[in-house]
């Protein structure tokens, strides 16, 4: 029996070329997605509703209806906050039967869950934006508190959420099938151990 962990990882690099050919040719709906999601959730808690967010070249931008028109729009990486989906695609790729329907609908349930991060890192982007960057307006409107859990967000989805999302999701819906590889695994390992030894035994047996 083949180790199933050495297949998984051979079939990595080829399935990390396939993620990045996946990710590029869906980010013109992955992009205006998750900036929409972020845009409902920032507009549900917003009185007045003011915020929209709009996706121009692969960056959202921020427009506030109560600034003036002349103003400068801030704007934040897609690419920054949607490159993850690579990472997701490429285990799940990987993976042993990767188009059998249990493993495409785990495929569909956790990359819903990963666009759902992805919004609420944006929103963080955001909400930070507001309440540190915009001077005055800042301070009026944040206060030290509001000012501190939005920074916190951000970078917490910004480094070690932004890199462990994908894995977690990953595993959390292939666990036993992750667990069953690493098994197959040991068990190789175990057995080629022992042929070993017996091979070691009857040789010194022999001599």
């Amino acid at each position: 029996m083949k180790n199933a962990t050495q297949v998984f990882l051979r079939r990595l690099p080829v399935t990390l070329i396939a993620a990045v050919i996946i990710w590029l040719v869906l980010r013109p709906a992955i992009d205006p997605g998750v900036a929409g999601l972020t845009q409902t959730l920032i507009r549900s808690f917003e009185h007045p509703r003011v915020t929209r967010l709009v996706v121009e070249d692969h960056r959202a931008q921020m427009r506030r209806s109560d600034l003036r028109t002349d103003s400068k729009v801030p704007s934040v990486s897609m690419t920054e906050v949607s490159f993850n989906t690579i990472v997701l695609l490429a285990l799940y790729l990987a993976l042993p039967h990767p188009f059998s329907r249990k493993q495409l609908e785990h495929l569909f349930m956790g990359w819903c869950l990963l666009c759902l991060s992805q919004s609420v890192n944006l929103l963080f982007h955001v909400k930070t934006l507001y309440s540190m960057g915009l001077g005055e307006w800042s301070q009026h409107n944040y206060s030290d508190l509001a000012r501190n859990a939005f920074g916190f967000g951000r970078y917490f989805t910004d480094l070690p959420g932004r890199f462990s999302f994908p894995f977690l999701i990953w595993l959390g819906f292939n666990w036993e099938v992750v667990m069953r590889m690493l098994r197959v695994s040991e068990d190789t390992n175990r057995k080629t151990t022992s042929k070993r030894k017996k091979k070691d035994k009857e040789s010194r047996v022999q001599g």
